[in-house]
């Protein structure tokens, strides 16, 4: 009876450290867990500012060659963006994120207009062509981008 008492007493011993020890690591995993959903939209975020960048960056390159110039350039929109747009002189691209609606904005050199962004509504891969438009008055040169 007396061996069959230790193993017992064994059993319950181990179950109780691998109770604790769970115990234990359980707020280390509850961090762990809520650090990677964090992480995941910080790389959202940085892909819709390489996303804005490179769109005004591509305006830029355009205008100042003028013409007829025109580039076709293949852009990813990330997760939990809202919509893609252009104000004036910039690339608006809105998302949501934990604190929020988030805006990250990209400034060009020339007056914008855009075509078809509004059918941005979700992630993925989209081609937009940006081209040169022509001298209209005193507001100088313009840039198109139009989703293709």
């Amino acid at each position: 009876m007396g061996k069959n008492c230790a193993r017992g007493q064994m059993s319950v011993e181990i179950l109780i450290l691998v109770g604790m020890a769970l115990f234990l690591l359980m707020p280390v995993l509850m961090y762990a867990y809520g650090r990677a959903n964090v992480s995941g939209e910080d790389l959202s975020t940085q892909k819709a500012e390489f996303a804005a960048h490179r769109l005004a960056s591509l305006a830029d390159s355009v205008g100042y060659l003028g013409g007829a110039s025109a580039v076709i350039d293949e852009i990813e929109i990330p997760p939990y963006v809202r919509s893609v747009s252009v104000k004036d002189r910039d690339v608006v691209i809105e998302m949501d994120s934990v604190g929020g609606k988030k805006q990250i904005v990209a400034g060009s050199a020339f007056n914008l207009t855009e075509t078809g962004f509004s059918r941005i509504t979700k992630s993925g891969t989209y081609f937009i062509e940006v081209r040169a438009l022509s001298i209209t008055g005193a507001s100088g040169a313009q840039v198109g981008m139009s989703l293709k």
